[in-house]
């Protein structure tokens, strides 16, 4: 998805005007003025979290004091379900866009003593883009609950429902608030996730290996253990999985999880040449690597073959980024010879400082070799 900044623009004029809209279709008392004015209220200088916790303040003051009353209107005035299986290009500022987030807040808020009406009307909001970040409230609050409810929704004829299981329990989602306890200890969500790994739709299976590697920063050894029972009778809809979920590990260079995607510990193999183009560069340059390595094995092992860039940071301490090379067979027969141009380059998530920097060289997450250059900025 977009930066948060572009995000933001999602809850605006438009989309806070088709909600009040639709709720005032649903309910002819609803005061729309008096909403608007509130919802939009000052909504240029506020980031995303603050638009939504506007849009929120303003349907509890607009909507009947009664949750039961307000939820049913709530759910009466949703957009259309959702007829793809994922949010890939979904307008965003649309009725099935973030303008959902506020309408899962006010359910979250103020439905924490409602939970059987709050569940159906996340499944319903779910239906129309997502209720992960509202359904982490009640985990927090009714987790043995909550727990069952997700239980339920494993079997859900709608696969944004299913997702849903997966997302709404990810112990780091990115854009909401952590779960502590999952992050702590996350066995409770493995049998959840056993189910959904066989799940029809790549969304949902792309949402377990999601949650899988956000678990695996915390506690690795039990994501591996999973995924080593995983992989002995995997489909290829599993080994896929299995890939994406240990692509944190896989970059850590971790022993188990390269094993279990094929990556055995190296023997007797031999760096012929590791080489940079260039022992000095300037922001904007880039640097070419050369690679050749061979074995004297007659046996094809695989390679997986990756580099690691140390920059230095402002206080002179060198930072590494694991950047992927490439994937290879090598033997006797078959040596490996390979390049690969590596750009310094302004981005917006680092910051470059001059000084000597490092390039190793990392081959089934053991590194193998290190070549320096300057960076002059």
């Amino acid at each position: 998805m977009a930066e948060n900044s572009l995000l933001r623009e999602t809850i605006g004029e438009r989309s806070i005007s088709e909600l009040s809209q639709r709720i005032s279709n649903t309910w002819p008392d609803f005061k729309r003025v008096a909403f608007e004015r509130q919802a939009l209220g000052n909504i240029a200088q506020l980031g995303l979290a603050e638009r939504i916790r506007q849009v929120t303040s303003a349907l509890r003051d607009s909507l009947p004091e009664d949750f039961s009353s307000a939820t049913d209107i709530i759910i009466a005035s949703l957009g259309p379900e959702l007829q793809q299986s994922s949010v890939d290009g979904l307008d965003l500022s649309s009725p099935n866009g973030f303008i959902n987030l506020p309408i899962g807040d006010y359910i979250a808020e103020y439905g924490q003593q409602h939970f059987n009406l709050s569940m159906l009307a996340l499944e319903q909001i779910t239906k129309r883009f997502t209720a992960e970040g509202a359904i982490r409230r009640f985990i927090q609050g009714h987790k043995a609950a909550t727990f069952e409810q997700l239980e339920k929704w494993l079997d859900h004829d709608n696969v944004h429902v299913r997702r849903l299981v997966s997302e709404g329990t990810r112990p780091r989602l990115p854009m909401f608030s952590r779960l502590p306890e999952l992050i702590k200890d996350p066995s409770d969500v493995f049998p959840l996730l056993e189910r959904l790994r066989l799940d029809n739709e790549l969304y949902v299976r792309r949402s377990v290996a999601n949650h899988l590697n956000d678990i695996s920063k915390d506690n690795p050894e039990m994501v591996v253990n999973l995924l080593e029972n995983w992989s002995r009778d995997a489909s290829s809809h599993t080994r896929w999985l299995i890939k994406h979920a240990l692509r944190t590990l896989i970059k850590q260079g971790h022993p188990r999880a390269l094993k279990i995607l094929g990556f055995k510990p190296l023997r007797d193999l031999e760096i012929m040449r590791f080489d940079l183009d260039k022992q000095e560069i300037q922001l904007g340059e880039a640097i070419q690597l050369s690679l050749e390595i061979a074995s004297p094995s007659t046996t094809e092992s695989k390679l997986l073959i990756d580099y690691v860039v140390y920059h230095r940071k402002a206080n002179g301490k060198l930072s590494p980024k694991v950047f992927k090379w490439s994937q290879r067979s090598i033997s006797q027969q078959q040596p490996v010879r390979i390049e690969k141009q590596h750009w310094i380059k302004t981005i917006s998530t680092r910051k470059y400082y001059s000084g000597q920097h490092e390039i190793h060289l990392q081959i089934n997450g053991e590194k193998l070799a290190k070549r320096t250059f300057m960076l002059e900025i």
